[in-house]
């Protein structure tokens, strides 16, 4: 049987695995918007600029401050 702490981490690696994923995500999608035949829009590639640096910022990880 999986102890807590098994289960803290192994929720904290799927939190890991989603931003990944998402980071991913918003890449390839400013990538596509900027090979649009018709040009990139910039209200779009804006807004995915904006979440992909909220998405890789670095978050506290209170396990490491203790």
């Amino acid at each position: 049987m999986d102890s807590p702490t098994q289960n803290t981490s192994l929720q904290r690696l799927q939190n890991v695995e989603k931003r990944i994923v998402r980071v991913l995500e918003l890449a390839g999608g400013v990538m596509d918007e900027l090979a649009n035949p018709t040009g990139p829009r910039k209200e779009f590639i804006n807004n995915q600029c904006r979440e992909f640096m909220k998405m890789i910022k670095v978050p506290a990880f209170p396990a490491f401050i203790a």
